[in-house]
């Protein structure tokens, strides 16, 4: 009897030490979480910080990413481009700044403010004004965005606004610009834009696109074309008034032609 108490006292022993470290291993794991949280915490709050990458000059953007200007910036070449994009998905805000050019630029050789090739893509400007230069943004590259910009005021521009994908809630004006030019030029969703004494044509759409809640007045110059749209598009609520050369023209067959105040 007494070896058999003996047995199982040592019996017991041993399961105690088998079942402590299975006890053990949640507390081990809370700590180690408990480590760590703090850690991912900072790296999650280290990418908020980031934020954009500031823009203080004229340059090249090489890298796709999210910019802004921290200053108004002043273009002084006469020719060229101020903002120059050369990668695909870059986001520029301008926070309410200006890209300007002095009067002066070489004949033939229009400046630009901000310029992407036809071979970027998802480029987007937004928030702030453009003036005195041969052309405000030209965006050659599909899937632009371009929004709440204020283009010209005055300028010898050719072009406000060039963009494939949506332009929306800009205002140009490019009074003192050469016959033949546009204030914007875009195709895809056009929407709330506001374009008034410019040269030539007030707006010109491709075919193929929403154009809706436009307003576009007092086009000068020839042809003094308002409203040039090529069909099919889809053409609703926009308002042309006073343009000598025709408030609103379709081009081909096609368009929805709805609500639109062309007289």
């Amino acid at each position: 009897m007494g070896n058999a108490g003996q047995n199982k006292r040592l019996l017991r022993t041993r399961g105690d030490n088998v079942r402590r470290p299975a006890a053990l291993f949640p507390i081990a794991l809370a700590l180690g979480a408990t480590i760590l949280a703090p850690r991912a915490g900072a790296q999650a709050q280290d990418r908020q910080e980031e934020g954009p990458i500031e823009i203080e000059k004229c340059q090249t953007i090489s890298q796709l990413g999210s910019y802004k200007l921290v200053k108004n910036l002043t273009f002084t070449s006469l020719s060229g481009t101020c903002l120059t994009i050369t990668a695909n998905f870059v986001t520029i805000d301008l926070a309410g700044f200006t890209i300007s050019k002095p009067s002066g630029q070489e004949p033939g050789n229009p400046t630009v403010a901000i310029a992407a090739g036809n071979d970027t893509t998802g480029i987007t400007v937004r928030n702030g004004s453009i003036s005195g230069f041969g052309f405000g943004v030209d965006l050659e590259g599909g899937n632009s965005i371009v929004e709440g910009l204020r283009v010209g005021f005055p300028c010898p521009c050719e072009g406000g606004i060039v963009a494939k994908g949506i332009v929306r809630g800009n205002t140009v004006s490019i009074a003192s610009a050469p016959d033949g030019s546009v204030g914007i030029t875009a195709t895809g969703i056009v929407s709330g834009n506001y374009a008034f004494a410019n040269r030539s044509t007030g707006m010109e759409v491709g075919q193929g696109s929403t154009v809706i809640g436009n307003t576009v007045t007092d086009t000068n110059g020839f042809p003094g074309i308002g409203l040039l749209v090529s069909c099919p598009s889809n053409v609703t609520n926009n308002t042309a008034v006073n343009n000598p050369g025709g408030n609103l023209m379709l081009n081909g067959n096609g368009c929805n032609n709805t609500n639109n105040v062309a007289p």
